[in-house]
């Protein structure tokens, strides 16, 4: 009996390795057909930024489905609900949710329920309904899940993460750009955009690039100042705000 299973485990073997076999091709030709670039690598926020567009383009010569993605830096996040206690409004509840990526957005040329399973959205991180975070300490799933929803609809008002996917744009069909649109107040840091084809529900490609967004100019060496000198920082403003008043208490008294 057991040279008979050891038989069949062979033959299964022998199956399984041409399918394998023909499937990292596949997947290394994919990838040979797929780039993806950054019309600027560097966005600097000085103290007149108002926004900037972050231009992506490539080229898709595998077939499927494309989608970009565009993920700020992650950050551990707290999330707080009021309560009154004694007719005094506090924070009755409070949950940490680790490694929260700061800002997202995304664009795809197809419908995003065809790409695949729910779990291969969560696990390559497409669209804002796939995210999950991970609460800090041994929280129920369902206790926290109110607070993860707050935290994306949160962001999404600070018009940090999407609502939905923008289209992508393409081009004689092979060439394909997208536009993100950065707010003003858009966090600093490393960013990574992504590139990746679908066939099938499998993913068989995918490029990355990474964008830099930093402060610059006045503004940059203004919060280095403060984050590296806060109590003389915080000493000046004061200051400063006390010699604003008193010249316009003495304009005006002079009307």
């Amino acid at each position: 009996m057991r040279l008979l299973v050891c038989k069949i485990a062979f033959v299964l073997l022998l199956c399984g390795v041409p399918f394998a076999g023909a499937n990292a091709q596949r997947i290394a030709a994919a990838n040979d057909g797929l780039t993806l670039a950054l019309a600027d690598k560097h966005v600097d926020i000085t103290t007149n930024f108002s926004g900037r567009n972050v231009v992506v383009f490539g080229v898709n010569e595998t077939g499927g489905a494309l989608v970009v993605t565009l993920t700020g830096p992650a950050a551990y996040t707290l999330m707080r609900k009021k309560g009154q206690a004694l007719g005094i409004w506090v924070n009755a509840k409070t949950y940490g949710f680790k490694d929260v990526p700061l800002y997202y957005d995304y664009a795809l040329n197809g419908d995003e329920r065809d790409l695949g399973s729910m779990d291969l959205l969560r696990a390559d991180g497409i669209g804002v309904n796939a995210m999950q975070y991970v609460v800090r300490g041994r929280v129920p799933s369902a206790q926290a899940r109110p607070f993860h929803e707050a935290l994306i609809r949160q962001k999404q008002q600070a018009k940090h993460y999407a609502y939905d996917a923008q289209s992508i744009e393409l081009i004689g069909g092979k060439l394909f750009k997208v536009n993100f649109e950065l707010p003003a107040d858009v966090p600093t840091g490393e960013y990574v955009v992504k590139a990746m084809v679908y066939d099938g529900n499998v993913k068989i490609a995918e490029r990355r690039e990474y964008l830099q967004i930093r402060q610059a100019g006045f503004s940059a060496r203004l919060y280095s100042y403060a984050t590296n000198h806060s109590f003389f920082y915080g000493v000046g403003v004061v200051i400063f705000a006390v010699f604003m008043g008193y010249a316009a208490n003495v304009i005006l008294a002079r009307r």
